[in-house]
């Protein structure tokens, strides 16, 4: 039986070497520069090649993408703390590497759905029509196929449907931007048993919200992945 270990954000954090399990298919939810403590863009560099050797190592391991590496290969959006200064050679980084990177979206054995922030109802429904019980392979596939015709359809501008909305809390915004106190409302999956994984929004701890949402984005707290 094939297990899986979810990593959360890790913003230039090192402590993803201490979670990776190499008999599981890591899944890193994005999320990979602009840090929160004060780390070096060449230490930012280093890891980041450093995850990149692993995952060349390791080809099962899944790198998806985050609302914080949407800015450095996208202009539609530029989120906190984006990095001017080395904005060309992060885009570089990533571009270098495309190939390695799975998309936004990953299905984990047909009943569990792990992205950056989570899929709404509204935003599905937006792009892709009338949600109908699909399993979280073909809502996976679907959100994928997007990303690769137009990265513009994942960015906070062209969701959010309030003015005010400065923190992703429409229920129309992407699967890069959603909040857990939004999804949990909005959630694709409420009336299935389908489950979805997230990072985006940091917690103390890895948190289950109701039956079917987890949000794994808490390694500035504490070093932890979800086993699956």
């Amino acid at each position: 039986m094939k297990h899986y270990n979810i990593i959360g954000d890790i913003h230039g954090r090192t402590c993803w070497k201490r979670l990776v399990k190499d008999d599981c298919v890591n899944i890193f939810v994005g999320d990979y520069f602009d840090p929160y403590e004060k780390i070096s863009f060449a230490e930012l560099l280093y890891n980041f090649n450093d995850l990149i050797a692993y995952k060349q190592q390791h080809p099962e391991t899944v790198l998806l993408y985050g609302n914080h590496d949407l800015h450095y290969i996208s202009s539609a959006d530029r989120s906190s703390r984006y990095n001017h200064l080395h904005a060309q050679e992060i885009c570089k980084a990533f571009n270098d590497n495309k190939n390695l990177f799975y998309g936004v979206a990953y299905s984990i054995d047909g009943h569990t759905l792990v992205t950056h922030a989570g899929v709404t109802k509204e935003w599905y429904e937006k792009m892709f029509g009338t949600y109908n019980g699909e399993s979280p392979e073909i809502v996976a596939n679907n959100i994928n196929s997007l990303w690769q015709q137009d990265k513009t359809q994942f960015s906070f501008r062209a969701n959010s449907d309030n003015p005010y909305d400065i923190y992703g809390e429409a229920p129309t915004h992407s699967p890069l931007w959603i909040r857990p106190w939004i999804l949990a409302k909005h959630n694709l999956f409420v009336e299935t048993s389908y489950k979805q994984v997230f990072g985006h929004t940091q917690v103390r701890d890895i948190a289950t919200i109701g039956n079917n949402l987890t949000c794994v984005d808490c390694l500035g707290t504490v070093e932890k992945a979800l086993y699956l």
